[in-house]
């Protein structure tokens, strides 16, 4: 059996497939297939998946279009591996993402999930000032960090691991019938770890950058801006409803981007 399945959903993702799937066939850690789902792209992504030759990519294509949830849960039914690493198809993984996060899932039997650190960035063409002002801002080298243990309290409070970084033992997911819901989509990862953590399940996160999220404006999360702030919502009073909390004042989200958002040259001296 294979140590771990990278699974990465595709939909019209010419613009940024080609680096992504690069990060992660240039891992140190070797012992992966990489299972490639086109959603029923509508550009040249096919074609780029298919100039690549390592035959540890397994590429699929649903007949009709999924969503996101439904292409991630088909993406899990067919997995082999026995972590699966989560992987957006315009991010990109550090070298050394898999053979650290494998490390520390060998040797914490009790975790199921383990993210990391991710830095911000942003590569794609900006038209007008303000566009490049943006751009310019975001590739300041901005660290999204996340807590070394997770708890459900402070998932109330906001997501506690980033979806990209995430490498998860695919065994637990099986045994509590874990799967994404269409339903909350795009928080389909935020309700994920809920449904982790409400489980009594374990998630840790390495403290150190081993993924890069790109945020151009284009990413799925913020083109649904409104269904994301009422399905986080949704989120927030299935956890409010698990710790039997009946009145629960909203997080406010500056504070969420003021204790974990941190240029990377003032990691050292300042702690999450």
């Amino acid at each position: 059996m294979v140590k771990v399945s990278v699974l990465i959903p595709v939909y019209n993702a010419s613009a940024f497939l080609k680096s992504s799937i690069n990060s992660i066939l240039e891992q140190t850690f070797s012992d992966f297939e990489l299972l490639l789902l086109n959603d029923c792209s509508t550009d040249n992504s096919e074609e780029i998946i298919k100039t690549f030759t390592d035959p540890r990519i397994k590429y699929f294509k649903n007949e009709h279009n999924l969503g996101i949830s439904g292409s991630r849960n088909r993406l899990m039914d067919l997995a082999q591996g026995e972590y699966l690493a989560i992987m957006d198809n315009d991010d990109l993984s550090m070298p050394e993402r898999f053979a650290k996060q494998v490390t520390f899932l060998d040797n914490h039997p009790d975790v199921t999930i383990v993210g990391t650190w991710g830095e911000l960035f942003n590569n794609m063409p900006a038209h007008g000032v303000y566009a490049k002002i943006k751009k310019m801002i975001t590739n300041m080298g901005w660290v999204w960090r996340q807590p070394a243990t997770v708890t459900i309290k402070e998932t109330l409070r906001g997501c506690t691991s980033m979806h990209s970084s995430m490498m998860v033992r695919r065994a637990d997911l099986i045994k509590h019938n874990i799967r994404y819901n269409a339903e909350y989509t795009p928080a389909e990862d935020y309700d994920l770890i809920r449904q982790v953590l409400t489980a009594g399940l374990k998630i840790c996160n390495l403290q150190e950058v081993l993924f890069k999220y790109h945020l151009y404006g284009g990413n799925f999360s913020v083109k649904k801006k409104e269904l994301m702030k009422i399905n986080d919502a949704r989120v927030k009073a299935d956890i409010c409803k698990f710790l039997n909390i009946t009145n629960y004042h909203r997080y406010p989200y500056w504070l969420i981007i003021a204790r974990k958002l941190r240029l990377k040259w003032l990691l050292k001296w300042i702690k999450i």
